[in-house]
């Protein structure tokens, strides 16, 4: 079965920590695995392929970097793949990609094999029901104005909110509450892994939180990194 890795985005830092990349790595036991980067939610994907270099250069993997001409390919780059990671940028672009092209049915493909599907932020929000989306944001007055949710392909029955640090994203708090399942805010720098039943979470430092909400109650609780979680029935739709 597909491991799920949602990660809530990056924070741009001079130096890069990748203890949730490594992490990845460790879960395929595989001396040096291969990884397929899908860069095209970004609107300079040239761009996200070159920051996705300086955060994983350290790392031993090897590492194969999408371009345009890669889309029609996508089904046999990603047989050749332990791991999927497709970086963030702008989500409703990134799953309109997917259904236009027909990449969606491509993911269904493999959900029973040993690969890891991971994402970051809007990476992570197409594999989900309905996220907390940007593409409309606009700010004013040091604050940020008109998030919309936005609708994922559904693999994982759940919802998420990346970026969850930002205090204007508070509204999500009440927002999950008119969607029938579970939800997530995952703040920058960490990740919620899910593997059949179980979840945990992954923390670049120690102050970064994830929270998740429960659509028996909403209330938001705050996950503990070291702990295995399990969920009845799992995410999977």
């Amino acid at each position: 079965m597909v491991t799920f890795c949602l990660i809530g985005g990056k924070m741009n830092k001079e130096v890069l920590s990748n203890k949730i990349e490594n992490h990845l790595l460790e879960l395929t036991n595989k001396k040096r695995p291969k990884l397929l980067y899908f860069p095209f939610a970004a609107k300079n994907y040239k761009k996200s392929n070159d920051r996705f270099k300086l955060l994983i250069n350290s790392l031993d993997v090897d590492v194969y970097y999408m371009n345009l001409d890669d889309i029609n390919n996508f089904d046999n780059l990603l047989s050749d793949t332990d791991i999927l990671y497709i970086g963030g940028g702008v989500s409703d672009d990134l799953i309109d990609l997917f259904k236009e092209k027909g990449l969606d049915k491509i993911l269904y493909k493999y959900l029973d094999t040993n690969k890891i599907y991971a994402g970051s932020s809007a990476g992570a929000m197409l594999y989900c029901k309905a996220c907390m989306g940007d593409k409309y944001m606009y700010s004013d007055n040091f604050h940020n104005y008109n998030y919309k949710m936005v609708d994922g392909l559904g693999i994982l029955d759940l919802g998420i909110c990346p970026h969850y640090q930002n205090e204007d994203l508070i509204i999500y708090n009440d927002e999950v509450k008119n969607y029938n399942y579970d939800s997530f805010g995952i703040e920058e720098d960490s990740a919620v892994i899910i593997k059949d039943n179980h979840f945990y979470i992954l923390k670049e430092e120690k102050n970064i939180s994830v929270y998740y909400f429960s659509k028996n109650d909403y209330i938001m609780r705050d996950l503990k990194e070291g702990v295995i979680y399990e969920k009845d029935g799992g995410f999977r739709s």
